[in-house]
């Protein structure tokens, strides 16, 4: 009897085209990829891709079954756990993802469908979080350069647990934290190589090491040195610019299609707080190469433009646009305090209620 059970589960499965996976497997398929869209998880982001094989509202039927089509954007394992969607916030803000993890992150074209799925609310603005990749590192972001061109994290300088904002929790970096009496962490070098301006991107993390590779890294608490074995096996990204936008669409089922705005660039956006999404614009479509990576394509490109003072000279997200001055006509004294609050993402011109042209995705 058991086996005929069996043999029926089994034949069901292939009707309906799913697949046989392991239990780790089906663990991961069920949390990251969906068939049904009832079967998608509430306050959570997703994408729809049907590879041109599917129609979007064809696929919302209730009754749908066979290949996954809806893939969760994943968190990530963040820095600024409960300030999600806080634009003020003074936390720091860097996404890891561990091992093979960056591989879940699904990719937004304009064949495809941004989603959102929520039992208690539509949101009032959507919030785009654009984030840097600053490739495969070893757990540690945010560094900060002193006066004398060396690189630390700030350990224990404001709060005694500084340092859980700058490295990953889940990564070999983790081993960091147990250091006491110390406001600093310097890091002097990653294997042969030095840590300075030339190594360190602008989001302090260090670049161009080999993805899985092993480094011996020489930490410094006070003068004395702290040598650690880590992995760059860590995909980093760190916060970039933010943006809101309102265009969405009821689609008579139990989610709905959010409208990237048509400005945006190729990159990498949290949407909501929810979960990261790599977006290719148009332009750059024929040229993408359809994995993980891809470095044809500038995924940092910043979309806002200052000048030299730090004066935003173009946001498309609220019509900003003037030629760029080499006198602004106001006082240094003055200047000097606009750029400290033009620094800051956050401090941009607020953007208008209703976005006007947008991507439908």
């Amino acid at each position: 009897m058991k086996k005929g059970i069996i043999a029926a589960i089994l034949m069901m499965m292939l009707l309906t085209g799913c697949s046989i996976p392991t239990v780790k497997g089906n663990m991961e398929k069920q949390e990251m990829s969906f068939c049904n869209t009832y079967d998608l998880i509430p306050d959570q982001v997703y994408v729809w891709k049907d590879k041109g094989y599917g129609d979007l509202r064809k696929d919302l039927s209730p009754e749908r079954m066979g290949r996954e089509v809806f893939y969760k954007a994943p968190s990530g394992t963040i820095s600024f756990a409960g300030k999600e969607t806080e634009k003020e916030s003074n936390i720091p803000r860097h996404i890891w993802f561990e091992g093979e993890d960056d591989k879940l992150i699904p990719t937004v074209t304009r064949n495809d469908a941004l989603l959102y799925v929520s039992q208690t609310e539509v949101p009032k603005e959507i919030i785009y979080e654009r984030f840097a990749d600053n490739g495969y590192s070893i757990g540690i972001a945010g560094m900060q350069e002193d006066k004398g061109g060396h690189f630390y994290i700030p350990y224990a300088e404001s709060r005694k647990d500084d340092y859980k904002y700058y490295i990953d929790p889940k990564s070999g970096a983790a081993a960091l934290g147990g250091f006491e009496g110390i406001e600093r962490l310097y890091l002097d070098k990653a294997g042969d190589m030095s840590v300075s301006e030339n190594t360190v991107s602008d989001g302090g993390v260090v670049t161009q090491l080999l993805k899985s590779k092993q480094y011996d890294c020489s930490f410094y608490t006070g003068t004395f040195y702290q040598d650690f074995s880590l992995t760059a096996d860590v995909r980093t990204f760190t916060s970039l610019e933010w943006f809101e936008g309102y265009e969405y669409e009821f689609l008579h089922a139990n989610c709905i299609r959010l409208y990237i705005p048509e400005y945006f660039k190729s990159g990498y956006y949290r949407v909501l707080g929810k979960g990261l999404i790599r977006y290719v614009a148009p332009e750059d479509e024929a040229i993408y190469n359809g994995k993980e990576t891809d470095d044809a394509i500038d995924w940092n490109d910043t979309i806002r433009k200052y000048d030299e003072n730090g004066l935003c000279i173009y946001d498309p997200s609220d019509g900003t646009e003037m030629e760029e001055l080499s006198d602004p006509g106001i006082s240094e004294e003055e200047l000097d305090g606009y750029g400290q609050d033009q620094g800051n993402d956050s401090a941009q011109p607020k953007k208008e209620e209703d976005e006007k042209d947008a991507t439908v995705f």
